[in-house]
């Protein structure tokens, strides 16, 4: 039994190279694979373009992804996009980062059903200096009934009501927020 789990592996690494990785790299099976190449597929994975249980590189696709660009169930990066998200751009149902958008998002520009911003935030409950949403808690807000109403009249308010509040944000900070109501 033992000898059948052992032969259940595939490892592959291409002759070609590309700065001084193996183009493609494959190495799945039972147990800790670790695939290192331009193209690596396996458990561990590591490369420009990673796919694996846990990826790591540049494009990363796995259950626990770390990278510029990290898609899978936890992830952090650059820009990440998984259920527990942290990265400078944060989407998932728990998103942390600088611009975050998600059930729970928690940045500096929050959008979500619990947004909590350290500049702006909107959501259900919106907490910041400055929030839009059914529940706030803020020095300044625009409350809204349903977040799927907020009319166009109150974006505008909402963006007046940033930039009168705070002077100096920085402008993506604004936009993030606005661009998503």
């Amino acid at each position: 039994m033992r000898e059948k789990l052992r032969r259940l592996k595939y490892e592959y690494d291409s002759e070609a190279r590309l700065l001084g990785l193996p183009l493609i790299s494959i190495s799945v099976g039972i147990g800790a694979r670790p695939a290192k190449g331009f193209f690596a597929l396996g458990n561990i994975s590591k490369g420009v373009i990673s796919v694996g249980i846990v990826a790591m590189g540049g494009f990363s696709l796995g259950l626990i992804s770390l990278g510029l660009l990290a898609i899978g169930c936890l992830g952090a990066g650059f820009i990440v996009f998984s259920g527990i998200s942290a990265g400078i751009i944060a989407v998932g149902g728990l998103a942390i980062g600088i611009f975050s958008l998600g059930g729970i998002a928690v940045g500096a520009a929050a959008v979500g059903g619990v947004a909590l911003g350290g500049q702006v935030a909107f959501g259900g409950f919106a907490a910041a200096p400055v929030a839009m949403g059914i529940i706030t808690k803020a020095d300044a807000a625009v409350s809204i009934i349903d977040i799927g109403q907020a009319l166009s009249g109150q974006k505008e308010q909402f963006q007046t009501l940033i930039y009168e509040t705070l002077p100096n944000i920085w402008k993506p900070f604004a936009d993030w927020v606005t661009m998503l109501i």
